[in-house]
């Protein structure tokens, strides 16, 4: 009987060293993993197992979308463009680097300031494959959290339906799918352009809530499709905060007016800034239509407006 009692000790022991040992390990493969990750080690040693297995994958997400976009190949020859045009953008950054030492900032950041927005990236099934690290700027939310989740978690339920059309096109039936028709529907380049509520836990004085007390945010997106022959799909876009002129707590900027119609879209106001940003006179626009003001060729994406605005009331705020 004391014989097996220790025997049983024994392979306790030898179970829970083996268990020790398999801990060990899993731990020192996440943290060699973790290593490769290209972010800031501050922010590595912050990670749990869970966001590093997110964050792998969706950086090797990242590494094979790259291959959807036209750039420069590791020869320095351009995939879709001459010798010509290449000595032109390199003659161009050589005169601009004077400029960009002067204002000490590196060239991705300038990039970052000048979109006016963030950078988003989404799959085909609404995975964050990349978001620029300027969103907590706008949104309050970091990128280590929200790259690998999926959008849906972040976006207005409402949107959800024009989110999937922007992503993948037309609704295709199983069947379809299986046959490859949706495939066929990838145009590459193809333009998107549709506003989204995102949830947003900065508050009117700057300060950060919890993401379950967060409110949502009107997001302007414009960008495209990138496709490979396979099918495989990402949406590449800007997302810009859209200005809400109800809320008179955020002051429009200097590069936005206001103005309101009738339904017949004759102005019935027109801000003072209309004249500094198109040389127009408040004055002269009164009781004019917009119809007589905007380019012939944007007649097809107002007319979109108008129709999402019969369902989506803040694409006309």
């Amino acid at each position: 009987m004391e014989f097996c009692q220790l025997n049983n000790e024994k392979r306790k022991e030898k179970s829970r060293d083996a268990a020790r040992c398999r801990r060990s390990r899993e731990t020192e493969i996440f943290q060699d993993l973790a290593s490769l990750l290209p972010m800031r080690q501050e922010d590595v040693d912050h990670l749990d197992k869970a966001s590093v297995m997110r964050l792998s994958i969706a950086y090797l997400k990242v590494r094979d979308m790259l291959e959807m976009l036209p750039m420069v190949n590791k020869k320095g020859e351009s995939i879709a463009g001459d010798g010509k045009a290449m000595c032109e953008d390199t003659d161009m950054e050589e005169d601009s680097k004077p400029a960009l030492n002067e204002l000490a900032l590196e060239k991705e950041k300038l990039a970052l300031l000048s979109l006016d927005g963030f950078l988003l990236v989404l799959s085909a099934d609404g995975d964050i494959t990349y978001i620029s690290e300027n969103v907590s700027d706008y949104l309050g939310l970091s990128q280590i959290d929200m790259m690998g989740q999926p959008i849906w978690d972040y976006s207005h339920q409402c949107d959800h339906e024009e989110l999937r059309e922007a992503l993948n096109g037309r609704h295709h039936s199983p069947s379809e799918l299986l046959k490859g028709v949706a495939n066929s529907d990838c145009k590459p380049m193809e333009n998107r352009d549709f506003f989204l509520r995102l949830k947003c836990t900065l508050t009117s004085r700057g300060r950060s809530v919890n993401i379950k007390s967060a409110s949502y945010k009107v997001i302007h997106v414009t960008g495209h499709i990138a496709c490979k022959e396979n099918g495989q799909r990402q949406l590449v876009a800007v997302a810009r905060p859209l200005p809400h002129p109800s809320n008179i707590e955020v002051p429009l900027d200097s590069s936005t007016f206001l103005s309101k119609h009738s339904l017949d879209m004759k102005f019935s106001y027109v801000d003072d800034k209309m004249y500094a940003l198109l040389g127009y006179n408040p004055a002269d626009l009164m009781g004019k239509s917009l119809y007589e003001c905007h380019h012939g060729i944007d007649s097809d994406h107002l007319m979109g407006t108008f129709k999402n605005g019969k369902h989506i009331k803040h694409n006309f705020l």
